[in-house]
């Protein structure tokens, strides 16, 4: 049974960082913007949303919303340009914004 829930865990955890992802999502060039912010969505969703139904105790439909309006609001307002990697890892940084955006949407 432990097993299971490592399983279940690793599944749903943060994945690597793809630093290639992040670099480009600073891009000056919108088309590799574009395509490196569709990446990091694509990579973090699953994590961002299991993290919300688990953390914040939301629903299956509520944590789909807010991830959705999470990253919307993460794109339109820049979020990833101002990651600092020497403050923190990304994905400590992605729960620190996800946590003040939802936070404020309740």
């Amino acid at each position: 049974m432990l097993q299971k829930s490592n399983d279940l865990h690793d599944q749903n955890a943060f994945p690597k960082t793809r630093w290639s992802a992040i670099l480009a999502a600073r891009s000056d060039d919108e088309h590799e913007r574009q395509r490196a912010l569709s990446l990091i969505v694509e990579s973090y969703w699953k994590a961002i949303y299991f993290y919300i139904r688990m953390k914040w105790n939301k629903s299956g439909e509520d944590a789909q919303d807010l991830t959705q309006a999470f990253f919307s609001k993460a794109i339109e307002k820049d979020y990833f340009d101002r990651y600092e990697p020497q403050k923190a890892r990304f994905r400590t940084f992605l729960r620190t914004c996800l946590d003040g955006f939802i936070a404020n949407e309740n």
